[in-house]
């Protein structure tokens, strides 16, 4: 069945609801655990699923190999969201910041239903559902955001969240509109043969979806919102905004770029490689100056945006590959920072970067763990970021964009300095004296998902077989060149 990992959640969602209105006392207790035997679940159905050949309703509702690996990606960022908020979302933790995530219930089953809309987004093979998608992927973002309503600064994060966000929408539809204008149709795989790129409404239309989907992937100009929403959002819900929403946009631009731009994608090669220029050099330059630990990781995103835009730059099937196997293991090392920020935040209440200094004495696991994830997001070989950052930087040049990968290796330099801002802080620079947090101590389930994820993105630099999975998975994808 095609949607049977969408079913899955959706279950799991009513029974943690129903389980809530039976018992409240009995719910918080288990709703932690099923949450993630249903992730659990439904990620063991797309893999049972890869490499896909599923069609439904006529062929509105595709389950191909990239589908699969989208949907793979979504719910590894929900298994590793859940588990590194477990504390947050259970009665052992610190009572200040359990208040932070009050009604953890209807916590997990916004969380799962999100999923649910982003993962039907990277099915659809037509436009309206394609959009109806994406705002499922969103709205409940709008919620997560402003979940401490009693905290002033997550209402206001709230608030310019979602005026951005209607704003970027309404761009979108318009943009959206435009290019059934121009075409006629609202199927996906149909609409390139009815392009002609030489009228200006095409590049009108152009300009709007990707401001509207620039909102959601944090690319310049269109990122001023994240540095406010990140810091104002509880940490597990910035953690799981800076990898599924992340996820999500570029779902939605793989689908619009290569089903329904088609061969015409050729012709904005240069747009995107300015584009992803200008935001990974903005998101590196502004993130050296920040103090607070969350507003850091902001810019870090926006920053690997950038590097993930350089994989549209081709259409032969490394591109997809490759964008895929980055977003896995930016993943993984985001959620293990977020990991031991979360950590951090949950037994000393600190989050700015000067707060960190000494950590290596006091936690030195979990001082590792910071450093090897920080390290593949700057992209130091033998770990994961770098050789997903070579085969972006090979993407780009096979297509002649050498300037790109000279400014991309330039940027990777830049940021490597800020990521070793913290990396000093716990290895180089002593505790305040009376101020030392003392010996820190977490649950199994998040030293548990530290430990995997650390793993992960050490082994997969040396053993890239995610990588040559979903090549050889997406061997015989097409663009779609005709229209046809």
């Amino acid at each position: 069945m095609g949607m049977l990992p969408e079913a899955i959640l959706i279950i799991v969602a009513f029974i943690i609801i129903l389980m809530e209105i039976a018992s409240e006392k009995s719910a918080a207790k288990i709703v932690v655990p099923l949450a993630l035997a249903g992730l659990g679940l439904s990620l063991l159905s797309v893999i049972d699923l890869m490499p896909g050949g599923v069609q439904m309703f006529g062929g509105e509702f595709v389950v191909d190999p990239i589908a699969c690996w989208f949907k793979f990606l979504l719910l590894v960022c929900g298994v590793l969201s859940v588990s590194v908020s477990s504390e947050q979302l259970s009665e052992k933790g610190n009572r200040a910041l359990r208040q932070c995530l009050a009604h953890r219930s209807e916590f997990l089953v916004i969380l799962l239903l999100n999923l649910v809309g982003m993962m039907f987004l990277v099915s659809m093979r037509n436009m309206v559902t394609l959009y109806v998608c994406l705002e499922l992927a969103t709205i409940p973002l709008y919620l997560l955001v402003a979940w401490r309503k009693h905290v002033s600064d997550s209402v206001e994060a709230a608030m310019k969240y979602v005026v951005l966000g209607v704003v970027s929408s309404g761009l979108m539809l318009f943009g959206l509109s435009l290019i059934y204008g121009l075409s006629g149709t609202l199927q996906l795989d149909h609409i390139a043969a009815n392009l002609d790129s030489a009228q200006p409404a095409f590049w009108l239309a152009l300009g709007m979806i990707l401001a509207g989907v620039g909102f959601k992937l944090t690319l310049v100009p269109f990122h001023f919102w994240a540095a406010e929403v990140y810091a104002g959002s509880a940490t597990p819900v910035t953690a799981y905004l800076s990898v599924a929403s992340k996820c999500a946009g570029l779902a939605f631009l793989f689908q619009f770029f290569y089903r329904a731009l088609g061969e015409h994608i050729l012709e904005l090669g240069d747009v995107i490689a300015w584009l992803a220029a200008i935001t990974m050099t903005v998101g590196n330059v502004a993130a050296i100056v920040q103090q607070n630990i969350k507003r850091f990781m902001a810019f870090s995103a926006i920053s690997q945006a950038g590097y993930l835009l350089m994989g549209f730059l081709s259409v032969e099937a490394q591109a997809p590959a490759a964008m895929i196997y980055y977003m896995f293991i930016y993943i993984l090392a985001n959620m293990a920072v977020f990991g031991v920020i979360i950590f951090y935040a949950n037994a000393t209440d600190r989050e700015q970067i000067n707060d960190y200094r000494g950590l290596s004495q006091t936690s030195p696991l979990i001082a590792l763990v910071m450093m090897l994830s920080l390290f593949s997001l700057a992209g130091i070989p033998p770990l994961a970021g770098f050789t997903g950052k070579f085969i972006l930087f090979n993407v780009a040049a096979s297509q002649g964009h050498y300037l790109l990968v000279g400014v991309a290796s330039v940027n990777s330099t830049i940021s490597l300095y800020y990521y070793l801002r913290i990396i000093r802080q716990m290895y180089i620079e002593p505790p305040v004296a009376g101020d030392e947090p003392g010996v820190l101590k977490t649950t199994a389930l998040i030293r548990s998902t530290l430990v995997l994820t650390t793993i992960g993105v050490s082994a997969l630099g040396i053993l890239p077989v995610i990588y040559t999975t979903i090549f050889n998975h997406l061997a015989d994808w097409k663009i779609v060149v005709t229209g046809g």
